[in-house]
Parts: structure tokens; C-alpha cells; sequence
């Protein structure tokens, strides 16, 4: 391209890429901006070296504003979580690159790139290009999520707070004082234990913490039928994890005690006492164990839920082959071989009672078959939650042929996002979508021969830990297992409620009447489109 043309060149093909992507909803388009690099791009410039110049800052440019297009987290944030992907392996990395870089996008660049050489000389590509950005910006409706509009959006609400209107305007404004009020009601709600339970309550707890196992992830591999949910005496259909990241979710499932709090509340501030769940059972005379089926060393999380959670024991250690090999290649154990294991210990120990909490990465993101390197992880997920789910069936099984009383909680940390959405590719987390966070949440009692009245009861309200807490309280309340029947319903009453809100360190995603939306800063939001 000679120094003094002022057309776009084979920066054509950039703008007819974007096109492309906008028309088709995966990215959106910030329309100053890129007439902004077109104008930079069009200056006539005589001098060689200036041209060249403009060229070099130009790609860089069109990379920061191409970014800027997308629904990808601000580079601020990802910068953030650089040490985390610089334990990734090669393999992983890789999987990461060809899900963001895909075939299509290759084979459209190829096309695209074609068919300017073969029309650019007959066309007056530039000239085209500039007339379909405008034309899209004024005609366009994407389904695209874009930033509300500032006191703009007006719709009817009904039960608004305020009640001197039936429509509401959904601004910034608006959207950060429900947050705000959010944590103010949760901050006025707990669970405590009555310690006078001590010598009635003769039961161990299960907690079986599992990583990456959403409702969608479940429902896409039409999963939802296994026996293992069938099995349950209560299932949530509609419970929030409240992150999308493993040590704050089991931070959380730790402090369920009390209402739930912001993520920097539960991971910088000392919490109150009486919000840790071992703490309230350790009053009525429950020991600890934690178990892992890894190494927990990323990411720091064995110290991270020690310390957040109040876990006062070390994990217990069960010697078995590996099973899989974890995203920076540490080995991962077959649950069903830890849960052998644990389940003949456990006949053997003479505590009287115990909480137990297991966890399991079997299903994470990036986990591999040390025997089948070829397979992306996502092509091996379906495999790896079928067995799990058969694991964990099983266990309940081997609990069932003893006679000592236990209730089992089958808790996931979040989803796996296997699908994806607009908003964020297969297997990233960075926002916390319902997609993520709605999680199949379980309890099954077992033991002394008790029987269920009823059918299995399925929460449809919209839950979260401090329900988990109110189900163990009413556990001990009713003394379970001195009767010879219980009754789910019973379990269930005043069961607390809690709006869907969700943080991660740096991004927020909250519902609001029926729909959701996202922030990076808390403070302007975006509509999240699922």
C-alpha cells in the first residue's frame, strides 16, 4: 500500500471479520472507536517511514480495540490470574487457544482474505466496508449483551420496592443499590446450633464437594435422570453456589452459618465465629476430616479453605493409582478407590461422630486420561461425569449394608460451563452465570433402617449455603435418627430463600426480575445474554 492511499487495504479484511462476528452475535460493536481507527488509518501520509510507523501501532490498536469488541473480561482482569495460567501444562494451553481460535474462524479468514484479492481492484472495498459498519450501527439489533443504557430503560415491575410507581427505571444506579441492599439483608441473617444437642445427635455428615458440575452440564449430556438424583430424599433444582471458583465456593459452603456475604468479606475479613459450619458442630461434639482427591496445591487451595473455612485437621491420604492427570499434570485418584477405602476405615473408627468433607476435581476443566493424551478434555468430560456420578451411587450404596446413621450432602463447588454461551466460551468462568452457579445440591439419609415418608421432595425456590445450613439444623432439631420414618417436608419448613447473586474476585452477575446482569467494577452493568 503506497504511503499516500487513502483506502483501508487488506485492513478490509479486519473490518469485514468484525462485520461478520457482530451480524452473528459473538461480538459487539463499539462504533466511535473503530471509526475512529478507520479515520487513523485513512490520513495521508507521504513519508515511508511514518507509514510504516502507523502500520506498527495500527496492529496494535486493532488488536486492543478487537478485544475492547468482545465479551471477554477486561485485560486488567485476566492480567490478575496470569500466575494461575502459567501453571497450566502445554496440552492445556493449547485446548484453551483452539477453543477461542476455532476451525470456523480460520476457514472464514481464509474465505474473507480470498475473496478481497479477488474483488479489490473492481470494488471500492473500503468504501463498502465503511457504509456496512454505519448501516449496522443504525439498523442492527443484536441479541448481544450491551452496556444499559443510563436511566433509559424504563419497564414495569410489579412488586417494585418503590411504591410510588409501577415502572422502575433499571440504570447503574438503580442496579447497584439492589446489590447494596442485598448484603444488608443477608448481613442480619444466621443459623446457630443449639448446643444442647450434643449427647442427642448421634449421626456422621458427608459433605461431598465436587468441582465442576452445573444443571446445564448435567442437562447437556441429558444426565439428569442417573439413579444417583433419583436416589436423593431432597434435590435443589434452583440452588446458587454464589461463585464460579472452587476455593471460594467451598469458603462459602464453610461459612453457610450465616447470610451470604461479598467476596472480599469472605476471602480478606475475619468472619464471626458462629458463621463456620465445623464450628457450630464442633460445639455439639463433631470431629473433622478432610479428604481430597488431589494434591491441593493449585492455587493455594488446602491453606485457602483452612484458613477461610476454619478446617483445623490436615487431609487424609489414601493410597491408590492414578486415575487422571490434573491441568498442571498432577495426578488425580479414581473416587470410587478413595471411597472403598474410606468406607472400610470408617467402620473401623470409633469417633463418635465425624463431618466429613470430601472433595473432587475428577470433572475440572483441562483434567485428562494419563493413558489417552490426544482427547481435549472437554471430549472426555461426558465420560468422566458418567463414572463419577456411578462413584458416588455407589458409595451411598456401600453406606446403606452398614448400620451406622450418616447423612450424605452432595454439594458442588460450580459448573464447568461445557457449553458456553455469548457471553463466555466453553469452559471459562471469569462471570459467574447461572449457567455456572446453579448447581444440583442433594441430601440423602441413611442408616438404622429409617424410611422417607413420601417422594423425594425438589426445591424449586431459589437457595443457597444458609439453606444448607437450616437442612443440618433441623437434622439435629429433629433428632433423626430416633425415629424409624422422617419426612422431607418436615426438613424443609422455613427453608430460607436467597436471591441469585454471584461474585467472583472482580466480577459480580446478579438476577433481576427474570433476567441477569454482569459487572466487572461494580458499578456499571451490562445485561447478560445467555
Amino acid at each position: 500500500m503506497k504511503s499516500s492511499n487513502t483506502k483501508l487495504g487488506i485492513w478490509n479484511i479486519y473490518f469485514i471479520i468484525k462485520l461478520i462476528l457482530v451480524v452473528n452475535g459473538v461480538i459487539k460493536l463499539n462504533f466511535l472507536k473503530n471509526i475512529a481507527f478507520i479515520s487513523f488509518l485513512l490520513i495521508p501520509i507521504e513519508n515511508r517511514k511514518l507509514a510504516v510507523l502507523r502500520q506498527v501501532i495500527a496492529v496494535v490498536l486493532g488488536c486492543v480495540i478487537f478485544y475492547d469488541d468482545s465479551f471477554l473480561p477486561p485485560i486488567t482482569h485476566l492480567l490478575t490470574q496470569f500466575s494461575q495460567l502459567s501453571q497450566f501444562d502445554f496440552r492445556y494451553l493449547v485446548e484453551l487457544t483452539q477453543r477461542f481460535i476455532s476451525l470456523d474462524f480460520i476457514l472464514m479468514l481464509f474465505i474473507t482474505t480470498v475473496l478481497y484479492f479477488m474483488f479489490y481492484k473492481v470494488l471500492r472495498v473500503s468504501v463498502l466496508v465503511i457504509a456496512a459498519i454505519i448501516f449496522v450501527q443504525i439498523t442492527h439489533k443484536s441479541d448481544s449483551p450491551y452496556p444499559i443504557d443510563k436511566g433509559a430503560e424504563i419497564v414495569a415491575i410489579p412488586n417494585t420496592p418503590i411504591k410510588s410507581t409501577s415502572t422502575t427505571i433499571i440504570n447503574n444506579d438503580y442496579l447497584n443499590n439492589y446489590k447494596k441492599d442485598f448484603f444488608a439483608k443477608q448481613s442480619n441473617l444466621n443459623i446457630t446450633f443449639n448446643n444442647n444437642l450434643q449427647s442427642k445427635s448421634k449421626f456422621d455428615i458427608l459433605a461431598l464437594s465436587i468441582c465442576s458440575l452445573a444443571w446445564e452440564d448435567i442437562k447437556y449430556f441429558k444426565l439428569e435422570n442417573h439413579i444417583l438424583f433419583k436416589d436423593l430424599d431432597i434435590l435443589f433444582e434452583n440452588f446458587n453456589t454464589a461463585t464460579s471458583y472452587s476455593g471460594p465456593a467451598l469458603v462459602r459452603l464453610l461459612q453457610a452459618n450465616c447470610g451470604q456475604k461479598s467476596h472480599s468479606d469472605i476471602m480478606s475479613k475475619p468472619s464471626n465465629p458462629q458463621c463456620y459450619l465445623l464450628n457450630n458442630l464442633k460445639n455439639i461434639g463433631y470431629d473433622t476430616k478432610l479428604i481430597l482427591n488431589h494434591n491441593g496445591a493449585f492455587d493455594n487451595f488446602t491453606s485457602v479453605i483452612k484458613e477461610k473455612g476454619n478446617i483445623e485437621t490436615n487431609p487424609t491420604h489414601y493410597n491408590s493409582k492414578t486415575y487422571l492427570l490434573n491441568f498442571d499434570n498432577s495426578p488425580i485418584q479414581r473416587d470410587n478407590d478413595i471411597f472403598t477405602q474410606w468406607l472400610q476405615s470408617r467402620e473401623n473408627d470409633a469417633t463418635n461422630k465425624t463431618f466429613t468433607l470430601y472433595n473432587t476435581v475428577s470433572l475440572h476443566d483441562g483434567v485428562h486420561f494419563e493413558n489417552n493424551m490426544g482427547l481435549a478434555s472437554s471430549e472426555t468430560y461426558k465420560k468422566r461425569l458418567t463414572t463419577l456420578l456411578d462413584d458416588v451411587y455407589g458409595v451411598m450404596e456401600g453406606l446403606k449394608k452398614s448400620n451406622r446413621p450418616i447423612v450424605v450432602l452432595l454439594i458442588p463447588e460450580h459448573g464447568a460451563n461445557i457449553l458456553g454461551d455469548k457471553t463466555q466460551i466453553a469452559g471459562m468462568r471469569d462471570l459467574p452465570s447461572p449457567a455456572i452457579t446453579n448447581v444440583p445440591v442433594g441430601l440423602k439419609i441413611i442408616g438404622n433402617n429409617i424410611q422417607r415418608i413420601g417422594e423425594q421432595q425438589r426445591v424449586t425456590q431459589p437457595s443457597s449455603y444458609l439453606a444448607v445450613a437450616h437442612l443440618v439444623s433441623q437434622l439435629l432439631e429433629q433428632d433423626i435418627f430416633s425415629k424409624t420414618e422422617f419426612s422431607p417436608n418436615e426438613l424443609l419448613k422455613n427453608l430460607p430463600e436467597t436471591p441469585m447473586l454471584s461474585e467472583n474476585d472482580g466480577s459480580t452477575v446478579m438476577q433481576y426480575q427474570n433476567r441477569y446482569f454482569y459487572s466487572y467494577d461494580n458499578n456499571d452493568w451490562t445485561k447478560y445474554d445467555q
